[in-house]
């Protein structure tokens, strides 16, 4: 058993394919907001790029890597979840990128007990806001977070695109 010290709160995972440039950007922007609290959990979907030149800063971020594409990013997305040892589940697309803050917003957030939240970006201005209630419209995966006893053993349909 872990020690509360080594408890990790947040698994970002991130299914990667044929993005080597914006991925190297969002691992930067991550890297400066990460602590013992995250992992990031990149899952090569058999990319076709040379993928192994991206240098990881840290530990905390999990390199785990499909035989073949998968033609898209449902099994990536299991994979993660079957190796995500976070309380709290976050997706990120690998040619997304996030606000300087948004680790520190969800670690701030999960201070409170909750099952999901939706993250929105209120124009241009990179500032994260956390609402209760998800919208009508632009309900994406990489735009929630959930906990993962919520998730439990439901995985994406790989069937879909």
């Amino acid at each position: 058993m872990k020690n509360e010290d080594s408890v990790i709160k947040l698994s970002i995972i991130i299914p990667y394919y044929n993005q080597k440039e914006n991925i190297r950007k969002l691992i930067k922007v991550l890297d400066k907001q990460m602590t013992k609290e995250v992992e990031v959990i990149i899952v090569n979907d058999g990319t076709d790029d040379d993928f192994k030149d991206i240098e990881y800063p840290t530990n905390r971020f999990i390199v785990c890597n499909l035989e073949e594409n998968s033609g898209g990013a449902s099994i990536p997305r299991n994979k993660g979840l079957d190796i995500a040892e976070g309380k709290y589940i976050a997706f990120i697309d690998s040619d997304d990128m996030v606000s300087e803050d948004y680790i520190p917003t969800i670690l701030h957030k999960t201070l409170k007990e909750w099952d999901y939240c939706y993250i929105s970006w209120k124009g241009k201005s990179n500032t994260i806001i956390i609402e209760n209630e998800p919208p009508k419209w632009n309900c994406c995966v990489w735009n929630c977070i959930y906990k993962k006893d919520i998730i439990g053993n439901e995985r994406f349909n790989p069937k879909l695109k």
